[in-house]
Parts: structure tokens; sequence; C-alpha cells
């Protein structure tokens, strides 16, 4: 049978075509379909040939076609594949559309349109739309914010989801899928919600406010960001976001609560405040304390920097400021100069304060110029006690209530051998052994005195310190309590010194008192204590020696004192020497000495004389023979008194010095005459020229006798003073220069004293004080002049200067004796007496 056009073409579309023929069976419930018509496409779905099927059953058919449980089921019923939702058929992994359709009530087309890959990218899209939606989920429910998403239709907003942190913030638990704000929230709530969702559409843009809402939660602030989505260019959602201001709302107003505490705290306190920038140091504000401390107003502070305030270099300061700004160090002493330019010295805290993204230095300034005065006076007047402390010569040493030591001074240091360091804290007789010094014992503890007393204590007398060094030292002192304004104790001081100077002083004083400080030897005052104290029996019979040093004078005018006081100290030594602590010897006046000899009698003494003059005649350490006049008594009872044995023995002192005057006078002469011709050009010869000269000038002036006597005399003596000259000033080659010239000059008074202390010598000591006066009145030591100038001595410097003149000299050789007289003819009138020279001049027989 030829077949219709329509069924020609459906015989050749891609889809499964199919025409069944219906069959009921008896119930008329239970349908079978036999194929009467199939195209290839169907066929092939089935997987069966055209021959087997055709006119078949499709019971049958499917028994041998692939995936039979899921046709038999679409055949089992078809008509429940013909609604919308069950139009899609599974079999054999593939997904078909099927469509149904009744020509007649007996015949059933199906067409199959094959879909399995439109499934299959429906199937793509799912998943994608699936994993879009679980990352959106992710998303809302990872955010900090609390997040919905409401549509936009038709001028009404329904809420398509929101996140767990919404739900939480807001507390609404229940769904909100689909729903409108008024229906979530109420009228009152939703409605504000609705009008702020409608400025978001109407502005087309993104919107941000602050809302407060009540929510089941509670009534919260909140920070909204609406966003509106478009698609196809017209705005179909609002995702929005809720940020919980709530605590920081709170906290923002306590700031701005604060600060306004802080601005006033600022501007109203007494304290002096400055906010500086710690880079550059400029000031960024000032309170008013601090305009009237430095004198600035508030817009001059402005326009400063720290540093023209602090007076300490720039690179100090900003160093400074950086360790305050890194809180290295929070507290400073700086001076700061006023608008005046006086100078206050501030305590200043600085602290770094942030303000929003900057952080500024803030600083506390106090003025402490007054207790920087005070420190500086306490430390001025510490360094003062300090000083005093360490300068002054005593020790002084402070403890605790415990007598434990707190503190050595210098002096202290030195005597004890201890320094502070060594001492701190250790007890008071640990460092200060005292002692007594006769016995050893261990001094009481003065420390404990005063603690125990609350009094001054001194120490007893004889008190030694045995120091560190194991040295015993002889100490004064005195301890007394320290107390504080309350009039409490808690503490000793202690100031002691070293007595040993004082002791030895003493020693000395008491030395001095009993000795005489030329010799060494006992004094008179000493002698006079002896002679009290051993005036008793049992040192009977006493013996008394007085002695008196025989020349002394002469040797002091001589010599010079210096000499002289060898001379006593000689006869001490001898005194001493020669005793064998057999009896005491005491200088008893100048030049006088006194022995005391107990248990000796009257040969015992005269031993001992005889033994003192030896030695004193064996004594070569003195330009002159040493010569003691010597003479004794001796106590025998007690009936006799001892004072009278010691002018007794004064008496025979002084007779034996007359008897032996003469002859010591004698001998010193020649001992000085013999030292001048030693020591000097002068000889014996020269003198003996010079009386020959002297004597024919005496005759024709027909001098008498007695004159020629001490002319000639004055011849020989005349430079005895000579022996006191320096012998190198004597013996000069050269000129004398100013000093030996003075020395030189000298010599005519050390004669005279010399001649005037001898009795034989004196009618000539005038004359030989002037035998250098010149006629003009130009000599020495007196400068007379003319007739003022004894005769003797006008005589005598004729005669000398010509026998100088002819005779060697050691700085000039003999003039012949015409030359000589020819000098002195020159010289008459002005060095010599004319008078004389013609005499001179005229003995031409004599030379």
């Amino acid at each position: 049978m030829t077949k219709e056009p329509f069924d020609q073409a459906f015989m050749q579309l891609p889809l499964g075509y199919a025409r069944h023929t219906i069959l009921f069976k008896d119930d008329s419930h239970t349908k079978d379909y036999i194929l009467t018509e199939a195209n290839d496409t169907f066929l092939r779905y089935l997987n069966i040939k055209e021959e087997d099927a055709l006119q078949q059953s499709i019971s049958l058919i499917l028994h041998s076609a692939s995936d039979q449980p899921a046709w038999f089921n679409f055949y089992k019923n078809p008509d429940q594949w013909n609604q919308e939702q069950n139009s899609i058929m599974k079999a054999d992994n593939h997904y078909y559309k099927v469509t149904l359709s009744y020509p007649d009530p007996n015949t059933m087309i199906t067409i199959f349109d094959d879909i399995t890959e439109l499934v299959g990218e429906l199937h793509n899209v799912k998943e994608t739309n699936e994993k879009l939606m679980r990352d959106i989920d992710i998303f809302f429910n990872s955010t900090q914010d609390a997040l919905f998403l409401a549509a936009y239709k038709d001028g009404e907003f329904r809420y398509i989801k929101n996140n767990s942190l919404h739900q939480q913030m807001t507390g609404i638990t229940t769904p909100m899928f689909g729903k409108t704000p008024v229906e979530v929230l109420g009228e009152k709530v939703g409605t504000a919600l609705k009008e702020s969702y409608e400025r978001c559409i109407a502005s087309g843009k993104g919107l941000t406010y602050e809302e407060t809402v009540e929510f089941p939660e509670g009534t919260r602030d909140w920070l909204v960001r609406l966003t509106p989505v478009k698609e196809d260019d017209k705005i179909s959602y609002i995702i929005g976001s809720r940020l919980d201001i709530t605590e920081l709302k709170r906290l923002k107003e306590e700031k701005e609560q604060l600060l306004k505490n802080f601005n006033s705290m600022f501007t109203e306190h007494s304290a002096i405040m400055l906010i500086i920038d710690a880079a550059s140091g400029k000031i960024l504000d000032a309170n008013p304390q601090a305009c009237s401390f430095y004198g600035y107003t508030k817009e001059e502070m402005l326009r400063m920097c720290i540093d023209e305030i602090n007076t300490l270099s720039n690179d100090s300061t900003r160093q400074l400021r950086i360790q305050a700004f890194n809180r290295e160090r929070q507290y400073f002493l700086f001076p700061h100069r006023l608008k005046s330019g006086e100078i206050k010295m501030v305590d200043v805290y600085s602290s770094p304060v942030t303000y929003g993204d900057n952080t500024r230095l803030y600083s506390i300034i106090f003025d402490v110029s007054d207790r920087e005065q005070y420190r500086d006076d306490l430390y001025r007047e510490k360094e003062m006690l300090s000083v005093t402390l360490n300068s002054i010569g005593d020790g002084v040493v402070t403890t605790d209530l415990d007598g434990k030591i707190t503190y050595l001074n210098q002096a202290a240091e030195e005597i004890t051998g201890w320094s502070t360091k060594e001492a701190y804290s250790k007890s008071f007789m640990e460092i200060f052994d005292l002692r007594n010094e006769t016995t050893g014992n261990i001094v009481p503890n003065p420390i404990s005195a005063v603690l125990e007393t609350g009094m001054i204590v001194g120490l007893a007398n004889h008190t030694v310190l045995l120091n560190k060094n194991g040295n015993f030292i002889p100490i004064a002192d005195s301890a007394a309590p320290i107390r504080d304004e309350s009039g409490h104790v808690y503490g000793v001081v202690m100031v002691f010194r070293d007595v040993s100077q004082e002791k030895r002083q003493q020693e000395r004083i008491l030395y001095l008192s009993y000795h005489d400080p030329l010799t060494q030897i006992f004094n008179r005052r000493y002698m006079e204590e002896e002679l009290n104290r051993m005036d008793q029996t049992s040192q009977l019979p006493i013996a008394i020696i007085m002695g008196d040093v025989n020349g002394l004078k002469v040797i002091n005018d001589v010599f010079g004192h210096k000499t002289g006081d060898l001379l006593l100290t000689e006869v001490a030594k001898t005194l001493q020497y020669s005793l064998h602590n057999t009896g005491i010897a005491a200088r008893w006046g100048g030049d006088e000495f006194l022995i005391l000899l107990p248990h000796t009698d009257h040969r015992k003494a005269q031993d001992i004389i005889s033994r003192l003059e030896e030695a004193f005649r064996k004594s070569d350490r003195l330009p002159l023979e040493v010569s003691v006049a010597m003479g004794f008594d001796v106590k025998e009872d007690m009936t006799q008194s001892l004072s009278q044995s010691l002018q007794k023995a004064e008496e025979k002192m002084y007779h034996k010095k007359l008897l032996e005057g003469k002859s010591y006078r004698n001998s010193i002469i020649t001992t000085l005459l013999a030292t001048l011709y030693e020591k000097s050009m002068e000889t014996e010869e020269h003198a003996v020229r010079l009386e020959t000269y002297c004597m024919a000038i005496a005759d024709k002036l027909n001098l008498s006798t007695e004159d020629k006597n001490e002319l000639s005399l004055l011849a020989i003596l005349h430079d005895i003073g000579k022996v006191g000259v320096n012998i190198e000033t004597l013996n000069k080659p050269g000129p004398l220069n100013n000093e030996e010239w003075k020395e030189m000059m000298r010599h005519p008074e050390i004669g005279y004293r010399i001649a005037q202390n001898t009795p034989e010598l004196s009618t000539v000591s005038e004359y030989i004080l002037s035998h250098h006066e010149r006629w003009d009145g130009t000599g020495y030591p007196r400068g007379i002049k003319g007739t003022d100038i004894p005769l003797l001595c006008r005589i005598l410097a004729v005669a000398d200067a010509y026998d100088a003149m002819t005779n060697n000299r050691s700085y000039r050789k003999a003039m012949d004796s015409r030359t000589a007289m020819d000098e002195i003819g020159r010289c008459s009138g002005t060095q010599f007496d004319p008078f004389i020279v013609n005499i001179f001049l005229n003995l031409n027989h004599i030379f």
C-alpha cells in the first residue's frame, strides 16, 4: 500500500516514529499494541529489524530489544509519558522525549526524540548551577558581613537568600525565601527597609547608610550597604550587607567623649602640656598653661620647634625624642629657655600617642627649677661635707643601730688601713681593735656605750688602735649618737685622730724642756730638778763639777758663731763620752757646763777632771785647742747644802780660769797668727820687715817707747782679722768681685774684736780697726780721714804698701824699690799722710 505523503515525511524524520494498532483484551483494561509502521530511527532505538517487527505484537518484539525493562515499562502504560513532567524516558543510556497521539481510538502514534546530548548539556548546566549555588552559599556564610539577596520585580522586593550571620545577628531564623520585607518584619520595620531598597533602585548605584532597626534579636545599629544587580540593563536584584556597628558606635561615642575629656584636661589642667612631632620636633599643640609658662601666644608656639626652647644641642634633643617615641625612655630633665631668656629646669614625661594614623609625642612638663636648685644646694652641701670630712685630719666613722659600719672618711681609711668598701657592714670591733697601750687589754666598745646610754662617750687615755697592717696607733676620740628630727637615735658617729704626732711632739717638748737644743745634753732646768731629786743620803757622796769654756767669744768673733756652736757641741760630746754613765752632764749657761756625780768622792772627782782635760787636749776637730776651766766640790753628808757645794765648785772654776787665762790667751794669739800665715800670703818675714820700716819712721818722729811697742805689736797683728776670711778670697790671683771685697773689708773689724777680747792686746785694738783708712777719707771700715786716723795707722799704711809692692803676690810680680817709692809719692795726700810719706822717702839708708 502506498503511504500517504504525511507518513512518508515521518518515515524520513531523524526521530523515532512508530504506528501502533491497539488491541483490547477481554477485561477491556489490558491493552496490547501491534507495530504496524516504524521508521529506521525507531527500529535502531529498539535494535530490531523491520521484517521481524512489523505486524508483530510489541510485547513479542520487546523480548529481543535492548533495555527491555524501560520499553516494557513504557508500553505498560504509554499515557503516563504523555504528561509534561513525565515526557522523558531513559532506555539503554539514552534519553528520549516521548510524544503520543491517537488519530483514532484504535491507533497510537509514538514519536521518540533522542535528547541524550541535550540531557547531558542540561546535566552539566545543572551541576554548574549547583556548584555556583554552593559557592554562593560558601560566600554568603563565610563573609564577616550579614548578607541577604532580594529579587526586585514589578515594584516589589522578595527575599531570596540570607546567610547564617544575618540570621544570627538579626534573629530572623524563619525562612525568608519569597517573602517581602513587610512579611518578614512587619509593617513598620518592613516599610522602612523597603523605602531604603527603593532609594537604591532609584539611584541605580550602591548605597551605604546607617540605620537603627528593631530585629527579633533586639534593637541594633547597622551599617548597611545595598548594591543593585542589573539583568539585561534592568535592576532585578539587590544584594545587601549589614554590619553591626552597635558596639563600634558605642565606642565611637565613648571615644568622642574621651576626646572631649582629653581636650578638657589638656586645656584646663594646671600642668604644662605639649604635643610634638617626634621626627621634626615641631610643636603641634600647646595648652594655655604651656603658653603662660613659656611666655608665648599659642600662635607663636605652633610656629616653633621644641629645639628653640630646649637649650641642649639639636642632635641631642632629636636623639632623646627618638628614644621617647620608641618607648625606650619616658622621663627627661631639660633646661628650657622662656621667651624672657630665663632658663628653667623642667621634668618632661613624654610618651607616644596615636591620633588616627599618626603618632605624636605627648609631653607633660613640670617646672622643677626650685627642686633642682635645692638638689644643687644639697649636692654642694653634701660635697662640702664630703670634702670637709675627707680633708680634716681626724678620722670619722659612722655605724647603724647594730654597730655595723656605714662610712669611713679618708683619714679613717688611712689610720685603720681599711677602705669603706671593705669595712662596710662589718661590726665596729672587727675593724677597730682598741687596746690599752700599757696593759694590752681590750678597751670597751665606745659604740655600744653610746647606743646603751644615748650620751657622748670618750676613749680612755693611752688607747691604741691595732690597724689592718698590724701597727699600734695611739688615738684619742669621742663617739656621739646620730639623731633624726624627732630625736631618735639611728646611728653613732665616732671622731678619732692619730695622736702619734702629738705624742712625739709632747715627747719632743718634754725633751726640749730638759735638753739644750744646741748640744743635745741636759739643760739647766733639768739639772736643777736633779739637784733636788738627788739631794738625799742614798746618793752620798755627791760631787759637782762646774766647767767654763775658754775662748768662746774669740772663736765667735774670728770664725763666726757657727764655729763657736761647734766648740760647745764638741765639749758636750766629750763630757758625755768621758763620763760613761757615771754622772749627769748639763749645759748650765752660755759657755758653762755642770756635772753631777752621785757616789763620787774627792779622788774620783779629780780623776774625772783629769780624764776630761786630757780628752779636750786631744780634740782636733776645731781650728783652736778646746780648753775648759773646771772646778769641783763634794757633798759628803746631809748637814751640808748641795747648793753650797755648787757655789764652791763655781768659785774654784773661776779661780782656775783666772790662773789659766793669760796663758790660754797667748796660746790663742799664737794659734791665730799661725793660721794666718798658713792660709794667706802674710808671712812672719813680712811682719819683721814691716816692723823695721815702722821703727825707722818712729825714730824720725821721736816716738815714745810705749808708742814704739804698740807700733811693733800693730805691725805683727794688724791683719790678724784675715783668719776669718775665706782662704779662696785671700789667695785669689785676680781682682776681687764685689762680694769678695765685702768679705775682705771685714778683716779690720774681726781683728778689732780679737784684740778687744784679749786684755794684753786691747791697747792696739783701735789701731787694728783703722789700719785701712785713707788720708782722703775713702778708706774702710769707717771712712775717717786726715789726722782723725791714728798716727800709728798712718805710719803702718805707708810701710805696709811699700812692702806689698816690693814682694811677689799671687796676682802680680814684685816691683823694684824705686818704682814702689814713686808710687807711694804719687799717692801722697790721697791714700797716705804727706808728712809720713816725706819722712819715709828720705829713709834711703834702710832700703
